[in-house]
């Protein structure tokens, strides 16, 4: 009785699977190192405009409409005149002198209401006895807002005419 070579038809088996086994391993480690040829995408499609930005929204029965303004020179100073430096010194710290330029023209007793409540509510750096100086000045400072018109002895706010206004 011959016994069959089962043995070695296992081992020889074992021995392709191993060499099948590391020329895949070899290949895989190969495969990574090699450089990779690939076609370069193509270049993506130019953004479309953006369309222009609507001049009103509406939602749940409001309607907000676009509108532009122009904002006052935030480096500008006080005109040339009696009082300028201690203007630009004591009013430039908190806000800038177009601030007051491109107000309507108020009268003395209503620049001084506003000085007190620069320097009483809003801890603005002026001293008391720089009040007088600096009302004086601002006083003195030429008309601001067009249409406003107001009689110095009234103590009642301006009045603001609106050309082609009617009430």
């Amino acid at each position: 009785m011959s016994k069959p070579s089962r043995p070695f038809s296992t081992g020889v088996s074992i021995l392709l699977a191993g060499a099948v086994t590391s020329v895949i391993l070899i290949g895989a480690i190969i495969g990574q190192n090699a450089p990779a040829v690939r076609e370069a995408p193509p270049p993506p499609p130019p953004p479309a405009p953006a369309p222009p930005a609507p001049s009103f929204v509406s939602g749940a029965g409001f309607t907000l409409t676009s509108a532009s303004i122009e904002l006052p020179d935030e480096a500008s100073q006080y005109p040339e005149g009696p009082g300028a430096d201690l203007v630009n010194a004591s009013c430039t710290s908190c806000h800038s002198a177009s601030m007051a330029l491109t107000q309507p023209r108020l009268t003395e007793a209503q620049w001084r209401s506003t000085v007190v409540k620069m320097r009483e509510t809003y801890k603005a750096p002026i001293a008391a006895s720089d009040s007088d100086a600096i009302v004086a000045y601002l006083t003195r400072l030429p008309t601001q807002g067009p249409g406003i018109t107001q009689k110095s002895s009234d103590p009642s706010p301006p009045t603001v005419e609106i050309p082609g206004a009617t009430g």
